[in-house]
C-alpha cells in the first residue's frame, strides 16, 4: 500500500493508531481546531499527519488519544507558525512601495529635510549649499 509507514520498535506498533479511521478523526479535529482561528477551512493532507504521526511514535509511545493530541498539536502550531510568516512577508511586500517613496501625499511631505545656505553670516552671495537627508 502506498504511502503507508512501516516500522519495527522494541514493543510494537501501537494497534489502531496508523488506521485510516485514526487518521481522519486527526484531519477532522486539525480542521476544527484551525476553523476557530481562521475563516478559511483547513485540510491537512494525510500524508502530512502520517509524517509527524510517525514523529510522534518515535518520540514517545503513549496512548493512542494522547499521540492524538500531540499530533494535533504539532500540525496546528506549524500552521500558526507558517501562516504568521507567510502574513509577515505579504504585509512587508505590501508597504514596501509607500516605504521607497521620497514625498508622502498624505501628509503632504518627505522623509527628508532640506536646508540650503544661500549667503554666509558675512552676507557674501552663495557661499556654497548643504542639502541634508535624513533617512529612516
Amino acid at each position: 500500500m502506498p504511502g503507508s509507514i512501516h516500522t519495527i520498535f522494541p514493543g510494537g506498533r501501537p494497534l489502531g493508531f496508523f488506521d485510516i479511521q485514526n487518521i481522519e478523526f486527526i484531519q477532522s479535529k486539525i480542521s476544527h481546531v484551525l476553523s476557530i482561528e481562521f475563516k478559511q477551512n483547513v485540510i491537512v493532507d494525510i500524508a502530512s499527519i502520517k509524517r509527524i504521526m510517525q514523529r510522534v511514535v518515535e518520540e514517545r509511545i503513549e496512548a493512542i488519544p494522547k499521540m492524538n493530541q500531540r499530533v494535533v498539536m504539532y500540525i496546528t502550531n506549524e500552521f500558526r507558525n507558517h501562516q504568521l510568516t507567510a502574513n509577515k512577508h505579504l504585509n512587508w511586500e505590501g508597504h514596501y512601495f509607500q516605504s521607497q517613496r521620497l514625498y508622502d501625499p498624505t501628509v503632504e511631505r518627505g522623509p527628508f529635510l532640506t536646508g540650503i545656505k544661500l549667503k554666509n553670516r558675512l552676507g557674501k552671495p552663495r557661499v556654497g549649499g548643504t542639502t541634508r537627508f535624513y533617512f529612516t
